[in-house]
C-alpha cells in the first residue's frame, strides 16, 4: 500500500507502477490476505490521483483569477498570528460565478486588521491569489511543495480593510474553552517569560515567537519531540488518566471508555495537530483490544492507523513529521526489547532476595534501575528509528538524545500533569492554580537546562553539510537586505552581514540549519538594519563567538545591541581597521581595505561601510556592500591596492555604485550585485549592467538567478552558480572569464 501511494506521488506516468506495486500483495501473501491489501492499495492510489487532479485544476484556476477576487471561506483550523498578520487553512465555500470551480478548494488564507479567526469561522475577504514562494537560497522553505503536501490549491492574500469574520456560538465556545485552558496553565506567570513560553510549548505546542536560541537547545539535544505536542504527550495524558482511574478503583472497560475521549479531547485542546490525532487514534485502536477481549498488538494498531491515513489522504505519507512519527513508534515497538539487552547490566541488582525480603531502599533501587534500563532501551530504539529521517530531512544526527530523552521525560511528565491540574483548578481556585504554575516554572527551567546541557556535550550532535565542500554563498534577500556565508566545508563558517531581522529569522537561520551551516563568527560591513540580523537573535540562535564591527558608534538600535550587549553574552567584539588581517578556516583570510572611522557618526549608514577582501586559494573577492561613490573616492585616494577578481556589491540608497575609476582600479572579472524589485532604489539599473558586460565584466543578477554559490574546483577554476536557475560563470586562473558550457 505504501509502495502504491509512493509511486503514485511521483507522477501520473507512474500509475501503472502503482498498480504493479498494489498487486504484489496477492503474490507474496496468497490471495486471501493479499487481495484485500491490493484493493486497499489501489483505492489509496486512485484517491490520491483524484485529489491531485482536483487540486491541480483548482491551482490553475487560481492562477487565472483577477486581482480583487471576493471569496467566502470557512476556516479549517485556528489561524496563527495576531491582528497584524495571521494565516491558516480555509475552504472556499462561495465565490463569483466565473470562479465557480474554486468552490470547495482548500487555500492558505493570509490576512490582517482583524483578530485571527478560529476554526469553523466564516471569512468574507477581497484580495488576490499570490504565487507560491520558490526557494531562491539553499535551505529556503519550498512553499509550492508544502502547499502540494498539505493539499492546498493556492495562497490567498486578503486585502487590508476588506475582511469580515463571523464565528457561530459553537465556534466561540470552542475558542473560549481553548483560551481558558491556555490561560490556566500559565496563570501567575509573566506572559512573555521564558517559563511561560516553555510550558505553552510543551502543553499546547506553541513555538516561542522570538526565542530561537531556546528552540536550538532542544534541536541539538535531539529532544524537540518534548517541546511540541506529539504522540508522547498524548500517551502521557493517557497514562495520567489510567493512573487516576486505577487509583479510583474504576473497572478496566470503564477506564478505557473514558481514556479514549480524554486523549482526543487533549488533541482538540492543542489544535488537533496531526501527530496528536494519529497518536490518539492509535491508542484507541490499541485499547479497543482490551474491550473486545483480544490480545493487544502495537504494530497492528500502528498498521491500522497507517492504512486509514493512506486511504484518507496519501499525501500525508510524504510529510517529515508523519514519517518520523511512524518510524519512531515502529522502531520502539519492534526494537525496544532488543535494545534493552544493551542495558541489562543496569537492571541486574545483584540482590538475590524475594521482593518481600528486601528493604524499602533496596526495592526502590531495584525499581529505579529497571526503569532506567527500560527507558534507555526505548530511547535507543527511538533514536535508531529516527536518525535516518532526521539526517535526511534536517541534516542532524543527535546521539546525545538517547540520554537526554531519558532525563527529559520525567520532567515533561510532571510538568504536563501539573499543567492539567492547574487548568482544572483555575476557574474555581485561581490562587491554587497560580501556586501550581509557580512551581511548574521551576520544572520548565529544569527542562531548558537539561536540553542546554545536552546540546553542549562535545560530540553529542553532528551537523551534516548537505551542500558539501568549501564555498561562499551570497544570499538573495528582499528589500536590499544583504548576507553571505563562507565555509571551509568541514564545519567552520563565518557570516558576512546577517540580512534584516525578518530575513534572518525566516530565511537565513532555517536555511543554514537545513544546509548544516553553523557560523561561529560574524563580520558586519555597516550599521544598516538590512544587514544586522535584528541584533541579539543572531548570537542567541547561532554559536557566535566573535564579531567584527565597522564603527564604534551608530544610531541603529540593532547595531547598539551588537556593540554593547553581545559581549555580555560571551561574544568577543572587535572594530575593523584598514590593514587588519583575520585568518579563516581552510587557509583563507579576510583583509580590511577601508574602515569608516573618519566618517561622521551622523552620516547615513551606506556611507559608513567597511570594505573587506576575501583571499581564498589565490582568488580575491571584494565586498563593497552598500557603499557608493563617496566611499570609492576615499579608497582611491588612499592609494592601497584594491584589485580583486570578483566584486560582491549592494546598492547605495541615494548614490551610484562602482564608478569607472573604481572598476579600473579593482579590475574585476565578475560582479555579483544586489537586485531587488522593491524598493526602486534597490533595483539594479539594466543599462548599467549592460555597460559592465560590454566592458568584459560578467554580471551575476540574483533577481534572475537567486543566491550565488561560489566554489573553486580541483583545477583552480572559480565557479559562480545560480541557485535558482542553474546559471554559471566560470573564471579560469590568470585568464579571461569564460561562460560555463
Amino acid at each position: 500500500m505504501v509502495a502504491a501511494v509512493a509511486t503514485t506521488e511521483i507522477g501520473a506516468g507512474m500509475l501503472p507502477w502503482a498498480v504493479l506495486a498494489a498487486t504484489t500483495g496477492p503474490l507474496l501473501a496468497g490471495w486471501r490476505r493479499g487481495l484485500p491489501c491490493a484493493l486497499a492499495a489501489l483505492a489509496a492510489a486512485g484517491m490520491l490521483t483524484a485529489r491531485h487532479d482536483r487540486r491541480d485544476a483548482q491551482s490553475a484556476m487560481a492562477e487565472q483569477a483577477r486581482v480583487g477576487e471576493t471569496l467566502v471561506l470557512r476556516m479549517l483550523a485556528d489561524a496563527r498570528g495576531s491582528a497584524n498578520s495571521w494565516a491558516g487553512p480555509a475552504r472556499v465555500i462561495a465565490t463569483t460565478e466565473e470562479m465557480g470551480r474554486l468552490q470547495g478548494a482548500r487555500v492558505w488564507l493570509r490576512g490582517t486588521d482583524v483578530e485571527a479567526p478560529v476554526a469553523g469561522a466564516t471569512v468574507l475577504a477581497r484580495g488576490r491569489f499570490a504565487d507560491a514562494r520558490i526557494p531562491r537560497n539553499p535551505g529556503d522553505f519550498d512553499e509550492k511543495a508544502w502547499l502540494r503536501r498539505e493539499g492546498l490549491a493556492a495562497v490567498f492574500r486578503a486585502q487590508r480593510g476588506t475582511i469580515e469574520t463571523d464565528a457561530g456560538l459553537w465556534e466561540m465556545r470552542r475558542a473560549g474553552i481553548r483560551h481558558t485552558f491556555r490561560e490556566g496553565i500559565t496563570a501567575g506567570l509573566e506572559d512573555d517569560s521564558r517559563a511561560a513560553m516553555v510550558i505553552r510549548a510543551i502543553v499546547l505546542g506553541e513555538q516561542p515567537p522570538e526565542d530561537e536560541g531556546l528552540l536550538e537547545f532542544f534541536r541539538l539535544s535531539g529532544t524537540m519531540h518534548v517541546f511540541c505536542v506529539s504522540g508522547l504527550h498524548v500517551g502521557m495524558v493517557g497514562l495520567l488518566g489510567w493512573l487516576v482511574f486505577g487509583a479510583a478503583g474504576m473497572p478496566r472497560r470503564w477506564a478505557i471508555a473514558l481514556l479514549v475521549p480524554l486523549m482526543f479531547g487533549y488533541a482538540w485542546l492543542t489544535g488537533n495537530g496531526p501527530p496528536a490525532l494519529r497518536a490518539a487514534t492509535m491508542a484507541a485502536v490499541f485499547l479497543a483490544a482490551f474491550v473486545l477481549r483480544r490480545r493487544p498488538d502495537g504494530l497492528n494498531a500502528l498498521g491500522a492507523v497507517l492504512v486509514v491515513m493512506l486511504l484518507w489522504d496519501g499525501r500525508l505519507l510524504f510529510q517529515p513529521g508523519v514519517q518520523l512519527s511512524f518510524g519512531v513508534v515502529a522502531a520502539i515497538l519492534a526494537g525496544a526489547a532488543l535494545a534493552g539487552r544493551l542495558f541489562k547490566g543496569i537492571s541486574d541488582t545483584r540482590v538475590y532476595l524475594p521482593p518481600d525480603e528486601m528493604t524499602r531502599p533496596q526495592r526502590a533501587l531495584t525499581r529505579t534501575r529497571r526503569w532506567l534500563a527500560g527507558s534507555l532501551g526505548v530511547s535507543t530504539a527511538a533514536w535508531a528509528g529516527s536518525t535516518p529521517l532526521t539526517a535526511y530531512h534536517f541534516g542532524l544526527i543527535t546521539p546525545v538524545s538517547i540520554i537526554a530523552t531519558v532525563v527529559q521525560i520525567p520532567i515533561v511528565f510532571a510538568l504536563l500533569a501539573a499543567a492539567l491540574v492547574s487548568a482544572l483548578l483555575h476557574p474555581m481556585l485561581p490562587a491554587a492554580s497560580r501556586a501550581i504554575n509557580q512551581g511548574n516554572a521551576w520544572l520548565a527551567t529544569g527542562c531548558v537546562g537539561a536540553a542546554e546541557t545536552a546540546a553542549a556535550i562535545p560530540g553529542g550532535h553532528w551537523k551534516i553539510d548537505t551542500l558539501g565542500g568549501a564555498r561562499l554563498v551570497v544570499y538573495n534577500l528582499s528589500n536590499g537586505a544583504g548576507a553571505a556565508v563562507f565555509t571551509d566545508g568541514r564545519g567552520a563558517a563565518v557570516m558576512i552581514d546577517c540580512g534584516d531581522a525578518r530575513a534572518f529569522r525566516h530565511q537565513l537561520l532555517p536555511g543554514m540549519r537545513r544546509s548544516g551551516l553553523r557560523p561561529d563568527s560574524v563580520i558586519l560591513t555597516h550599521p544598516d538594519g538590512g544587514h544586522l540580523g535584528g541584533g541579539a537573535q543572531v548570537w542567541r540562535s547561532l554559536p557566535i563567538r566573535q564579531a567584527l564591527l565597522p564603527v564604534d558608534r551608530a544610531r541603529s538600535p540593532a547595531y547598539q545591541e551588537w556593540r554593547h550587549h553581545a559581549s555580555a553574552d560571551g561574544v568577543a567584539i572587535g572594530i575593523g581597521r584598514a590593514g587588519d588581517h583575520y585568518n579563516l578556516a581552510g587557509g583563507a583570510h579576510i583583509e580590511v581595505l577601508h574602515d569608516p572611522s573618519a566618517v561622521s557618526p551622523n552620516a547615513r549608514a551606506d556611507d559608513r561601510v567597511m570594505i573587506i577582501r576575501l583571499h581564498w586559494e589565490g582568488w580575491r573577492i571584494l565586498f563593497t556592500s552598500d557603499s557608493g561613490f563617496s566611499t570609492e573616492r576615499l579608497m582611491l585616494a588612499g592609494g592601497r591596492d584594491i584589485s580583486a577578481d570578483v566584486i560582491v556589491a549592494g546598492m547605495h540608497r541615494s548614490d551610484l555604485i562602482l564608478g569607472d575609476d573604481f572598476l579600473d582600479a579593482v579590475r574585476p572579472r565578475a560582479i555579483i550585485t544586489s537586485n531587488a524589485s522593491h524598493p526602486p532604489e534597490e533595483r539594479l539599473d539594466r543599462e548599467r549592467a549592460a555597460y559592465w558586460r560590454a566592458s568584459g565584466i560578467q554580471v551575476f543578477d540574483p533577481l534572475e538567478s537567486g543566491a550565488a554559490m561560489v566554489t573553486i574546483d580541483h583545477a583552480g577554476k572559480l565557479h559562480i552558480n545560480g541557485f535558482l536557475d542553474g546559471s554559471a560563470i566560470v573564471l579560469k586562473p590568470d585568464q579571461t572569464p569564460a561562460p560555463a558550457p
